[in-house]
């Protein structure tokens, strides 16, 4: 069974109506599954479908006796009772209680919200294999403790970026037969009103609803939300690893990266100069709420004994917000990648400020064949310190050495190996074999969701 009127962001999934909709999804499975078992009378399972839809109760009575019970569950089971023609509305919530039906209707909001999420990162795949493809070549530099280190290509800075945000797809669905999970085993989970045919109904009932049903119905049971939160936080921190790197590099220091805005767009009340990231900062915003959850989420699944309420509705919080959440940082992603420009020249523009010190390595290297490693090394350093104190060129001063000359046939051959244009290692390559590899992700992940 599936809810009707899927909506269109995760905010709609979450609201209170989508979450009475979601309690009317599972009562319907659950008359189901019972009538195909034998447990309830195939006349009265027809008459409870009838009425699982929210469109046709009064919101505001129904709203208004929830205020009043306290008990949502037990004046929406009432509202759908009075529906029902005969004597059907008393086979209605057939020996289940509460939390079944919250918890049940959670987990088919959160598994909707995911579907929804996987599909965006889907195609955020397919954005940034087609980047690191353009950009395979694109001469760029690495830089480690925030300093210039060696040639690299773009490319093959987004590899690393795409290979982290694979990991966090398959995280994401191989979470899935246990987080979502259908835990539906009466008052304390040990199916006291459905005896043998307990198991048999959670597992009828799970298939109508698209979940797995649980070995072990223990109501305080919430790791499966734990881990799914716990891998959204890992998505969260993929995507603020990437964000706050290109957020550096709008810098006008660096310049090399910058984003597609609308004329009327402003950066400053005050400062008309001013063009200010505005996409990354959302998604960093955003992230850094959803990776903020892991915590509290952890906390919340620690109830006592066989049920705990004041846990129960500390983690009903967290999963509409994790949910909601979840997907706004994906659309806030893909919006980013649709306004991202990368600046070729600008690139190379600051790696060829002093590009041939960043080839140190490779000369080391060259050296090391003749005179070792460690000699290589100190020799190359020396060099270094000694064009900076001169003001010299790095070529120069390596070439005062008889070493090197005897390393390089000529001082071209020397100036050609510092070309860093012939030292970005397997750069090109790596980034279009991760391209072709977030691309096949992709299509997986579409294939999955249509599964």
């Amino acid at each position: 069974m599936t809810s009707r009127n899927l909506p269109v962001s995760t905010d709609d999934l979450f609201t209170s109506h989508a979450t009475w909709q979601s309690w009317l999804d599972v009562e319907g499975a659950l008359a189901t599954a019972q009538a195909e078992l034998g447990i309830i009378p195939h006349a009265a399972r027809d008459e409870i479908v009838k009425h699982t839809d929210l469109a046709q109760f009064d919101l505001t009575a129904l709203k208004d006796d929830i205020a009043a019970s306290m008990s949502p569950i037990m004046s929406t089971v009432r509202a759908l009772a009075a529906k029902c023609a005969g004597d059907a509305g008393g086979y209605v919530h057939w020996g289940a209680t509460t939390q079944n039906i919250i918890i049940a209707g959670k987990t088919l909001q959160l598994h909707k919200s995911h579907r929804l999420l996987l599909a965006r990162l889907a195609n955020v795949l397919g954005k940034m294999a087609d980047m690191a493809d353009e950009s395979a070549d694109w001469l760029t530099v690495a830089r480690t403790n925030r300093r210039q280190a060696l040639p690299i290509t773009f490319g093959y800075k987004m590899a690393g970026w795409i290979d982290e945000f694979q990991r966090c797809a398959d995280r994401l669905t191989s979470c899935e037969s246990r987080s979502f999970v259908l835990i539906f085993g009466g008052a304390a989970g040990a199916m006291h009103t459905y005896g043998e045919n307990g198991q048999k109904l959670a597992e009828t009932m799970a298939g109508h609803l698209g979940l797995t049903a649980s070995n072990v119905h223990s109501r305080a049971t919430n790791d499966g939300f734990a881990e799914y939160v716990a891998m959204l936080g890992l998505f969260a921190v993929a995507c603020e690893r990437m964000g706050t790197e290109l957020y550096t590099l709008m810098s006008n220091e660096y310049d090399e990266v910058s984003e597609i805005q609308a004329a009327n767009v402003v950066g400053s009340s005050t400062m008309p100069h001013k063009f200010n990231p505005k996409y990354v900062v959302s998604l960093l915003t955003a992230a850094s709420r959803l990776r903020n959850l892991v915590g509290p989420t952890m906390e919340a699944c620690r109830p006592s004994h066989e049920g705990d309420a004041a846990f129960n509705f500390r983690l009903y919080e967290l999963i509409d917000e994790a949910g909601m959440l979840s997907y706004r940082v994906a659309t806030q992603l893909e919006t980013l990648f649709d306004h991202l420009q990368i600046k070729q020249d600008r690139m190379l523009e600051n790696l060829m400020r002093d590009p041939a010190p960043l080839v140190s390595e490779k000369i080391m290297m060259l050296l090391a064949n003749s005179i070792g490693r460690q000699t290589a090394h100190d020799l190359v350093h020396h060099a270094i310190v000694a064009s900076m104190e001169k003001g010299v060129s790095f070529a120069d001063a390596l070439y005062e050495h008889q070493e090197v000359q005897g390393c390089f046939a000529s001082r071209d051959a020397l100036d050609q190996a510092l070309d860093p244009k012939h030292y970005t290692g397997r750069s090109a390559e790596i980034a279009r074999e991760t391209a072709a590899s977030a691309r096949h992700h992709a299509v997986r992940l579409r294939q999955h969701i249509a599964r």
